[in-house]
């Protein structure tokens, strides 16, 4: 039985055990019942405060590791830039290819995990937003029956309104809230099970074979990237000469 449900099944079990003169009689029993589903609900509002404050925490490490990874990819530029220019100059020096060579390799890397990265904050942003209003909505409703306590301690005063009470009760079953709980569970479920299929995933091992060949494939990408970067400075550096040339 949900929360709301079970606030109902104690004030209606105490109808059935107390009788109506006995209840109209005993507000102090209908706010006892109050004061305990509120406590409860304050203790499940904090538990999905917390899961949303991890998971806000998750969403600030994605955005900090996407800025180390652009710090590092600006001084990778420099570097990369640092070498064609030594390459240019010492062309028979294979020093300068082979740092090029690497300094490629690792900001395509670098791209390929931004792009991951980029993808993931996204969704992480649009579920910590949503999993906030979803707390601003259960705190509405533990606020009202924090104001149904007091109205219906007088309404009990009054065997007359005991009738008024039930409709109310069952109005309060049909609140946005247990169904907010119910899907906040599910959606934090189902984040876990994700992150461990994830892990699950990035801890299996491939075939050493395979692993060989995407290792040779990129650095051949990146030497050859490097070769077409320096190639191309040559070629602008030889037209710059010839036009000089022909301007004399």
């Amino acid at each position: 039985m949900n929360f709301f449900g079970r606030l109902i099944a104690l004030v209606r079990g105490f109808f059935i055990r107390a009788g109506d003169d006995l209840v109209s009689q005993s507000p102090d029993a209908i706010k006892s019942t109050y004061a305990v589903a509120i406590q409860e609900a304050k203790k499940r509002y904090k538990d999905m405060e917390e899961a949303v404050a991890l998971l806000a925490r998750e969403r600030e490490r994605t955005e900090e590791t996407l800025k180390t990874l652009s710090r590092e990819d600006e001084e990778l530029q420099k570097k990369l830039e640092g070498a064609l220019s030594a390459a240019e100059a010492e062309p028979d020096n294979p020093t300068h290819r082979e740092a090029g060579t690497r300094y490629q390799l690792r900001i395509q890397e670098i791209e390929g995990k931004q792009a991951n990265l980029t993808q993931e904050l996204d969704g992480q942003s649009r579920k910590v937003d949503e999993y906030k209003l979803r707390l601003r909505s259960f705190m509405a409703e533990i606020e009202q029956l924090k104001r149904e306590q007091g109205e219906m301690v007088a309404d009990f005063m009054s065997t007359r309104q005991v009738l008024l009470l039930e409709d109310r009760l069952k109005g309060l079953a049909e609140s946005a809230v247990d169904e907010s709980v119910v899907a906040i569970r599910e959606k934090v479920a189902g984040l876990k099970a994700q992150a461990k299929i994830a892990s699950e995933m990035s801890s299996a091992t491939v075939g050493a074979q395979d692993k060989n060949y995407e290792r040779i494939g990129e650095e051949k990408l990146a030497a050859n990237r490097f070769d077409e970067l320096l190639k191309a400075r040559l070629e602008a550096r030889s037209r710059v000469k010839d036009k000089a040339r022909d301007l004399g």
